[in-house]
């Protein structure tokens, strides 16, 4: 018994000295990015943009490619952690692109856009996309790299590299990266996403600048504290940018419920990642652009199923009031490829 007790303080020894080094590991590893940092700009297009033409913006969370219809996710009581197959993701990745081309935005915000990770079986997405749009400027910012995510034990995530990019049929002078505050828990914060926006400057006909902003925020917010966090610092942002005589685009996934009917008439239990946006949103001079009639997000608790599966609106716009709303279209898709809904604007400068 003495020996059987000695062999399993042993083990018990390497497991917790295994779990100090790999900690450590990650630590010293973490991807710790500057507050602001300049973002990737690549693409050829040099065009102007004029003031006096109407201009269409397109946004979508493409889920890694990896949470089409058939997929649940383990950080939403699911199971999974990664696309079915390789064949799949290339699949979806395949839809994403025929959408995105059926658009012809003159610019398009994605979210969660792989170029090296377990759970997209390494495909490069941000590769395969600006290959389709050679002629946009593409500018892209890291908000997701992780040595190794152990979980969920039985099939963990694994490596990460993954981010948001931005495509434009403009000239794009200036990219940002600024990193959102708020920061998860210890050890967790090693394991999860590094928030952040691409700040984009657009030079304009008139000699001014358009800010177009790809965002997408917290989810998995215990509490909302974070989120409460990252929506103070947007509001602040985009009044800043206003009051420099900018015209402002945020564009993106705010994993906020941007529809107040949806608020007035659903009657089940909000699921707990879904925060609501502050009634100072709507007190200031900007303007909530989303097509509340059509759902951009689906619950990944379980496989879609439509009529029993979560589904809200989260992505959408919020834009300066020297900008003109001309229309919202969501596009139901069915989620077939992906756990969001596309949206698309079209706006004009007053």
């Amino acid at each position: 018994m003495f020996k059987i007790f000695k062999i399993s303080l042993a083990i018990i020894a390497l497991l917790a000295t295994l779990f100090i080094i790999y900690l450590s590991y990650i630590i010293i590893t973490d991807y710790s990015p500057k507050e602001i940092e300049n973002a990737t700009i690549d693409g050829k297009s040099e065009k102007i943009m004029p003031i006096d033409k109407n201009f269409s913006v397109t946004t979508y969370n493409i889920g890694y490619c990896g949470l089409d219809k058939y997929q649940d996710f383990f950080m939403d009581g699911g199971t999974m952690s990664k696309s079915s197959s390789k064949e799949k993701t290339k699949e979806n990745l395949d839809s994403v692109l025929d959408f995105l081309k059926s658009t012809n935005s003159d610019f398009i915000s994605i979210q969660e856009v792989d170029t090296n990770s377990t759970r997209s079986y390494h495909i490069d997405e941000k590769k395969a996309i600006e290959n389709e749009f050679k002629d946009y400027s593409q500018t892209f910012a890291y908000n997701y790299i992780s040595k190794w995510v152990p979980v969920p034990l039985t099939d963990p995530m694994g490596h990460v590299e993954s981010g948001l990019l931005t495509l434009s049929k403009y000239k794009t002078s200036k990219s940002l990266r600024y990193a959102l505050p708020g920061k998860e828990t210890f050890p967790r914060r090693y394991f999860m996403l590094d928030r952040c926006i691409i700040e984009n400057t657009v030079p304009l006909s008139n000699g001014k600048n358009l800010i177009f902003v790809n965002l997408h925020l917290s989810a998995f917010d215990k509490g909302g504290l974070i989120k409460a966090q990252q929506l103070e610092f947007l509001l602040k942002y985009i009044k800043a940018k206003y009051t420099d005589g900018n015209y402002v685009v945020l564009s993106g996934d705010w994993n906020h419920l941007l529809s107040r009917t949806f608020l007035d008439t659903y009657k089940g239990k909000l699921p707990d990642w879904l925060a609501l946006l502050p009634e100072e949103l709507f007190k200031e001079d900007f303007t909530l652009a989303t097509d509340e009639s059509t759902m951009t997000i689906r619950s990944t608790t379980t496989p879609y199923k439509k009529g029993t599966s979560f589904e809200t609106v989260i992505d959408g716009f919020y834009v300066s009031n020297n900008i003109e709303v001309l229309s919202v279209k969501g596009h139901d898709l069915g989620f077939e490829h992906t756990d969001h809904n596309p949206v698309t604007a079209v706006f004009k400068f007053k």
